[in-house]
């Protein structure tokens, strides 16, 4: 029974008499996955191999992309696997806008293997830069005051 040789190695390590090494077990992926995306009239846009066969799991990875209109990917083997379904699953990530310049938006999704070995799109997020005054006005600014409150001091 599994229950009582778990209970021998549990008393092996806890015993002096014993000298049990350190040791690891890692799971890994059987077959690569890759993620296919799309332009908007639905043509293969590119793909990437995001996991290597023998790839370590769990484990994420964080991708961007760059995109005027919603992001489509499309997840499925790279390799070959004992069944017939080769794909995985299929996500859209939206609504993604155009830059205010009319470019494209810059949008990171973070695709990650689970402990079971699951193909999960965990989170998917657009970066967006924002023009910000300059700071030299406000240092002027300061600067004067400064002035005036020593003048103000001196008399």
């Amino acid at each position: 029974s599994s229950g009582i040789n778990a209970e021998y190695g549990q008393c092996a390590i806890l015993s002096p008499a014993f000298k049990v090494r350190d040791f690891a077990i890692c799971d890994i992926l059987q077959a690569g996955i890759k993620l296919v995306w799309f332009d908007p009239s639905g043509n293969v846009g590119g793909d990437m191999e995001v996991f290597t066969p023998g790839h370590q799991f769990p484990f994420s990875k964080m991708l961007t992309f760059y995109r005027k209109e919603n992001l489509v990917l499309e997840a499925s083997y790279s390799t070959p696997v004992p069944h017939t379904q080769t794909v995985i699953g299929r996500f859209e990530v939206g609504p993604i806008k155009p830059a205010e310049d009319g470019g494209s938006t810059k949008v990171k999704v973070k695709v990650k293997i689970d402990i079971s070995g699951i193909l999960i799109v965990e989170s998917a997020h657009t970066v967006t830069k924002i023009q910000v005054p300059v700071e030299e006005e406000k240092k002027e600014e300061k600067k004067e005051e400064k002035k005036e409150n020593k003048k103000e001091e001196k008399m």
